[in-house]
């Protein structure tokens, strides 16, 4: 899971692919993954529960994902399964029972808090205005 967030952090869209089940890689959008990854300023993973794994050959893991999207923040909230074949784990892409995957909006950082986007500038001068 860690490894899955980190990619997406640096936009390595090919390791998000080879870590899914194989047999759902070819019905991936490998540039919808790209333009997720590149367009989003990356913050935090909070895993919030994990299911089996360890001597398990399946595991679950509930996290939240928190990013920056076009000057607003948000978090996408997911509870993914993984399968491990060959001393491998992989991500399982089909819809999981529960949560159901939701991406909402964050409080906005203070108007007199620096612009989260980097660019020196404060809140309210600049993404807030």
């Amino acid at each position: 899971m860690r490894s899955r967030y980190s990619a997406h952090v640096l936009g390595d869209v090919e390791y998000v692919v080879q870590t899914t089940l194989p047999e759902q890689q070819a019905g991936l959008d490998r540039e919808a993954i790209r333009a997720w990854a590149i367009d989003s300023t990356w913050i935090e993973l909070e895993v919030l529960a994990v299911e089996g794994g360890g001597q398990s050959d399946e595991g679950f893991v509930e996290f939240r994902a928190s990013f920056e999207s076009g000057c607003v923040l948000r978090s996408h909230e997911e509870r993914s399964r993984f399968e491990r074949r060959d001393g491998r784990w992989y991500f399982d892409a089909r819809p999981q029972d529960r949560p159901a995957a939701t991406a909402h909006g964050a409080p906005h950082p203070g108007r007199n808090a620096p612009c989260s986007c980097g660019s020196g500038k404060k809140f309210k001068k600049c993404c807030g205005s």
